[in-house]
């Protein structure tokens, strides 16, 4: 029966409208769908939930199965749903692409049922070729395995979606342990700031066990995973491969027992999850092995006594043939470093050498002169008086009393702390007095310094100028000519400001050196020649002061005056 909904009515200006109920179905539909869609708009969980059930689709028989390794038909257990290639030759030709079916026969057309459930695919291919040659006589046969099958496997205990997952006969526990959401690893900081601190510090010791993965076997068999193992050491030898219905449980991590360590001389040091599976060399490859300074004839091993409160030490020599010996929980491991193994020791030419960069030498054997006439010796353009030397060793960088006045207030100083602090400021950092004019120039071996690890000897090029610094008419740098005084320079800029101190000049030299000019004794190159302003007087204070001696002088007098009458 067709019922048809008429709505009619007539506005002002007389046009009628029919059929609108529909119009308005329509509408109500839509914003139906919306509200609907915003009360269940998917969560992150509900994405999560999505991607693991898309990432089933990996595993469909149409999909390609990704593979670590090629399948070996003397193992590889045939059931149902693997497809099989069958190709036959001579008086029979024929190609069939056949499935394994739910009850584990292979339908062979013009042969018949072939039962390959639960067998090599090596014994499966000598029954089927059998089967065609007792048929068909002069006919050769090929059998190749085409496509896995997709079986269920069970994932339970301290995963994040416990419950069934396929997999193939490639698979391995791993994989299946990440379909169901990974391991725990305890709440992230987000989760922290949204739940109690007693629900927060539950959730937190719930923390998967990754090397102690337990998978038991239809047959009764339990095999294990070590998932740590796999990750630190990347040997797929520790993630099984899975078979029909095998139960996957993963346990929680135990904190404060059950753990080893190795430390010392190894890559990776530190605790780890026990396995009652290890051996020495199973917690050296979870370290990453041994470094190359590794003291390797005198390993020491810690372990409890029965009492479980005391320890004793077990020595091993890894140079020996049963070093490898099984490790127990909570053993610790240390390994020792030899003293002073491959020292690689340097130091750093930078300047006017002709061969500058870095050197090896012999600690506290060879000199400053060797390195530098290894180095080609210095150029013509080097600045001896500017050269220096620095060490960045501990015992030239730490200087506790200066750290303790950098701490201070000025006014909180005594004079020769104050004094103290004033000529540390000035010093460079780890500069050693080498006297470089009198062993490269003056050829004085007994200037000579032994090298360190890490020294830098810098030597710059010959600065051709003085400098005429302070209050001079015209101060700034001059051209360097050899046997000309200070005087000289002072003129050349200009003369003396009218606020110099002329008495006050003083020369200040390449190194820092701080001297009283000499009228008539030649400059050197780099030289600065430094005018201060003059010492303005207090005229007033100072009669003030004279003021106030007399009197205090007279007021004496006085007094022993009037004592003595």
């Amino acid at each position: 029966m067709r019922v048809l909904l008429v709505m009619k009515f007539k506005n002002k200006t007389g046009f009628r409208v029919n059929s609108l109920i529909p119009v308005f179905y329509c509408i109500f539909f839509v914003l139906l769908t919306t509200l609907s869609w915003a009360q269940n708009k998917p969560t992150k969980k509900d994405e999560l939930d999505i991607k693991s059930k898309l990432s089933y689709t990996a595993f469909q028989p149409g999909n390609k199965t990704l593979l670590d390794n090629k399948i070996n038909p003397d193992t590889y257990i045939l059931g149902p749903g693997d497809v099989l290639s069958i190709f036959t030759w001579g008086s029979f030709q024929g190609q069939y692409q056949l499935t394994v079916t739910p009850e584990g026969m292979l339908l062979v057309p013009e042969i018949g049922p072939i039962d390959v459930a639960d067998i090599t695919l090596t014994e499966a291919r000598r029954k089927i070729a059998d089967s065609i040659q007792g048929k068909y006589r002069n006919v050769e046969s090929t059998i190749s395995l085409v496509d896995l099958r997709v079986f269920k496997v069970y994932v339970g205990g301290a995963v994040v979606e416990p419950g069934a997952y396929p997999a193939t006969a490639v698979t391995r526990a791993s994989e299946v342990i990440t379909l169901a959401g990974g391991f725990f690893d305890g709440p992230d900081a987000e989760d922290k700031t949204r739940m109690p601190s007693s629900q927060y510090i539950s959730s937190w010791l719930r923390v998967s066990s990754k090397r102690n993965i337990e998978i038991h076997r239809r047959g009764g068999d339990t095999l294990y995973a070590d998932v740590a193992r796999l990750n630190l050491a990347g040997n797929p030898i520790f993630d099984p491969t899975l078979s029909d219905g095998d139960e996957i449980f993963v346990p929680l991590k135990e904190w404060n027992v059950n753990n080893y360590g190795i430390f010392g001389a190894v890559k990776n040091q530190g605790y780890f999850e026990h396995s009652d599976r290890d051996s020495l060399a199973d917690l050296i490859e979870l370290a990453h092995g041994l470094t190359l300074d590794a003291d390797s004839q005198a390993v020491e091993i810690v372990r409890f006594q029965p009492d479980n409160r005391t320890t004793h030490s077990i020595f091993v020599n890894l140079k020996t043939r049963d070093w490898n010996i099984p490790l127990r929980a909570d053993d610790r491991v240390y390994i020792k470093p030899l003293q002073g193994y491959h020292e690689k020791y340097q130091v750093e030419l930078i300047g006017e050498f002709n061969y500058p960069g870095f050197y090896a030498i012999t600690e506290d054997s060879t000199t400053l002169s060797q390195i530098v006439a290894k180095a080609g010796g210095l150029t013509d353009m080097a600045s001896l008086e500017e050269a220096e030397m620095t060490r960045v060793s501990a015992e030239e960088l730490v200087d506790p009393e200066f750290e303790r006045l950098k701490k201070m207030l000025v006014a909180d100083m005594s004079e020769s702390e104050y004094e103290y602090f004033k000529i540390k400021s000035r010093a460079k950092m780890g500069r050693v007095a080498v006297d470089f004019n009198s062993l490269f120039a003056g050829h004085d071996l007994s200037k000579d310094i032994l090298l360190r690890n890490f020294d830098v000897v810098s030597v710059p090029r010959k600065r051709q100028v003085v400098n005429v610094s302070g209050e001079a008419a015209n101060p700034g740098f001059l051209t360097y000519l050899p046997e000309k005084d200070y005087i000289y320079y002072i003129q050349m800029a200009g003369g003396f400001s009218d606020r110099a101190g002329r008495r006050n000049v003083s020369i200040i030299k390449a190194n820092g050196e701080w001297k009283s000019p000499q009228k008539g004794k030649p400059l050197e190159a780099g030289d600065t020649v430094w005018i201060p302003e003059k010492k303005k007087h207090n005229y007033i204070g100072t009669i003030k002061d004279l003021v106030l001696f007399i009197g205090n002088l007279a007021t004496i007098y006085l007094v022993i005056r009037q004592a003595t009458q």
